[in-house]
């Protein structure tokens, strides 16, 4: 046989072998392409995401005061308060007073007469040269700079939302009910009780205030609204709202922007009412379902993956849509600020995102671990982490 033929067989056999080998469907299979779901939007919005003054500023984040010689209790993470170059913080029944600069323990304190061993802080409040402090139990103390108390509230309902002061008045949200406390001796201004189903996994209610109405959403899943400086119901459209009924109501916001009530049930259905109208702007908007969101001004921005959204809360309409590959995926919202023209969002595996002009312009990582909390004091940023650190940028 022609040794040449032999060689064109075999030639055809190899390149027929290796073309069923490498077909376009053997590739994919063979290598694994990320996928990302992101949203197709059709409905922009050519206006920005509104800014309100403050008095925050750029932090050069490679600056930061970690507090010495302390480990926060996981049980306390509502228990740092700044005020007037101090650092104070509530802690295994001490109230620890930090140096501003050094980090350092000035003093500490330990409270024994507040009887609090095993409770868990739910609330830790700076007012008038003294300290509010709300636990999950029922008890309320308000305690002045040198441990003394000043007066004790006792509430045999569970408290699970930190408190807020408004007008020398105490709110606080229970399971079923909302009650004011005078902040001078703590005794009852007025209390409303809404019955209902108990919702056993509920973290807490939530409450936002417009002029003198308190809107608010109690653990137990009833919304309502209240004039707090009479003390009296106050009655709107918004009492109308057709929510989702939940066994956990973890998911939803309620918010105020100007005055635009802001209801986001399930993390998935928007509805925006205008106060003053007493009327739906918008009502049951569905918008994408994200791993975490939070409420900024005139927008909810949402994180899905490797995506950000910001959507316009008066419209439904996106401002803008960014996907990153360099967004960690797992990665969660736990706050958010703006300086000058910029937003910044803090992610809790520690990633800063400076957005400006509706663009990503900067990732940047605080180098602190994983962070359980973050809050806003004046113009510093207090970064509690899942190792039990406290950290002061």
């Amino acid at each position: 046989m022609n040794f040449s033929i032999i060689n064109k067989i075999l030639l055809s056999l190899f390149f027929l072998i290796v073309f069923n080998s490498c077909s376009t469907q053997t590739v994919y299979d063979k290598i694994k392409i990320k996928k990302y779901d992101v949203p197709i939007i059709d409905d922009y919005d050519d206006n920005y995401i509104s800014f309100k003054s403050s008095n925050y500023k750029e932090i050069n984040y490679e600056n930061y005061l970690i507090l010495k010689d302390f480990k926060n209790n996981n049980k306390y993470l509502n228990n740092v308060q700044v005020y007037n170059d101090q650092i104070f913080v509530f802690n295994n029944n001490k109230l620890i007073n930090f140096d501003y600069v050094t980090g350092e323990i000035i003093s500490q304190i330990e409270l024994k007469n507040l009887n609090i061993i095993d409770d868990i802080l739910v609330s830790f409040n700076y007012f008038e040269n003294s300290f509010i402090l709300a636990f999950k139990s029922g008890s309320i103390f308000r305690i002045n700079i040198n441990g003394d108390i000043i007066w004790k509230y006792e509430t045999n309902k569970t408290i699970n939302t930190p408190i807020r002061i408004l007008n020398e008045q105490i709110i606080i949200l229970l399971g079923d009910e909302i009650k004011s406390l005078l902040f001078k001796n703590g005794t009852v201004i007025w209390s409303e009780t809404y019955d209902d189903l108990p919702v056993y996994q509920a973290k807490g209610g939530q409450l936002s205030n417009f002029l003198n109405l308190l809107f608010f959403i109690l653990p137990n899943n009833r919304v309502g609204a209240l004039d707090y400086s009479l003390g009296s119901i106050h009655s709107s459209n918004f009492d109308e709202i057709t929510l989702i009924s939940s066994i956990n109501n973890t998911k939803d916001k309620i918010y105020i922007n100007e005055n635009f009530l802001i209801y986001l049930d399930e993390g998935k259905y928007l509805y925006t009412f205008d106060i003053f109208k007493n009327d739906f702007v918008l009502n049951k908007k569905i918008i994408n379902s994200a791993e975490s969101n939070i409420l900024f001004n005139n927008s909810i921005i949402l994180k899905e993956g490797k995506y950000l959204q910001a959507i316009n809360i008066n419209n439904g309409k996106t401002f803008w849509l960014i996907f990153n590959d360099d967004l960690s995926k797992n990665s969660k919202i736990i706050g958010i600020r703006n300086y000058n023209n910029n937003i910044e969002i803090f992610l809790n595996n520690g990633d800063v995102l400076t957005i400006n002009d509706k663009k990503l312009i900067k990732i940047i990582n605080l180098n602190v671990g994983k962070i359980k909390k973050i809050s806003f004091e004046r113009d510093k940023i207090i970064v509690q982490t899942e190792s039990s650190k406290t950290v002061i940028f």
